[in-house]
């Protein structure tokens, strides 16, 4: 079980100030439909450009250093199929790919993902405003986006990760008989995703485990306390000194590239702290009540310290980040 998804030395160079894929790096921060997530497991590394919740490009190693080859959702190779394939490192794509994001941005099958200005939109902004367009004084720091722990094999990750996840399956089911008519029925059917929305860190040395939710996402909002209770005690299985140190690696390989702002001053990490934020929450919904009302339940079941450090904000383009 383990936590780090540095690029090797070699692929991050392609993104670095004279990379040859720098130029990359430039498009998508001067374009603000777009993000970068890059990552590596024990099966691959790669870099992605995301357009909101969809994934427009996927950069991966090939066998020959000289060749990589870009993947992407079956929906964007159907608009472009010839960007796609084995490429050379040194080609320049970004006609393409320009021609690509403008089909897309005019295109209404994708507005989901974006155009509808919910949770793809404001993931972006706030991913962009956190990260590569990020100022020497802020608050934190996005360092990785749809976070996920890896393990040595399914075995490990079936005992480790899958004990976690029945847990909090089972705190659903319970929940829905509870009062299936207020929270929903069959909630044990309901699904508990694996990754983690945003991993950053702030400036008081806190790892911010965060997840994010639409104002409109009511039930995902109230029922957000199971799933951010989950990720926060698979995180708490990681050893502190390795998960410290592939955080420092990782803030460290996105200054050089420039995904964090170089002049931002990492502290000594402290604590883990779990974070809900949620974008233009509407104060007529009854996702709030719930929330805690959901809250208390799990706390019942599972101890008064449940999430007692959780920190919940609404987020909007104008305001900023004000507590929930």
């Amino acid at each position: 079980m383990y936590y780090n998804r540095t690029l090797s030395g070699s692929f991050s160079k392609l993104l670095e100030p004279n990379g040859s894929l720098r130029w990359l790096f430039d498009y998508v921060k001067n374009n603000p439909e777009l993000d970068f997530l890059i990552g590596k497991n024990n099966a691959k590394e790669w870099i992605s450009v995301y357009r909101g919740l969809s994934r427009v490009i996927t950069i991966l190693k090939t066998g020959n250093p000289e060749i990589v080859k870009l993947d992407g959702a079956d929906a964007y190779k159907q608009i472009a199929n010839n960007l796609y394939g084995n490429r050379k490192i040194s080609d320049n794509f970004c006609d393409e790919l320009s021609r690509l994001v403008k089909d897309v941005s005019a295109d209404l099958r994708f507005d989901r993902y974006f155009n509808n200005k919910k949770e793809g939109y404001f993931q972006n902004e706030l991913s962009r405003k956190f990260g590569i367009c990020g100022k020497p004084e802020d608050d934190f720091v996005i360092v990785d986006k749809e976070a996920v722990i890896s393990y040595d094999d399914m075995q490990e990750k079936e005992y480790k990760f899958g004990k976690i996840r029945s847990v909090y399956k089972k705190l659903q089911g319970e929940l829905s008989r509870s009062n299936a008519k207020r929270f929903g029925k069959n909630l044990a059917e309901k699904a508990i995703g694996n990754e983690l929305d945003f991993l950053a860190l702030d400036r008081q040395g806190n790892l911010l485990l965060i997840e994010y939710k639409h104002g409109t996402s009511t039930a995902g909002i109230y029922l957000s306390p199971l799933q951010i209770g989950m990720y926060y005690d698979l995180f708490s299985q990681l050893s502190r000194t390795e998960l410290e140190k592939s955080v420092s690696e990782m803030i460290e390989q996105r200054k050089r590239i420039g995904l964090i702002n170089s002049s931002w001053e990492m502290p000594e990490i402290k604590d883990v702290v779990p974070v809900l934020i949620i974008s233009e929450y509407n104060v007529r919904s009854s996702a709030k009540i719930k929330y805690h009302e959901v809250m208390d339940f799990v706390r019942a079941k599972k101890g008064r310290s449940f999430l007692a450090n959780i920190k919940t904000y609404n987020y909007t383009t104008e305001a900023g980040l004000n507590p929930w």
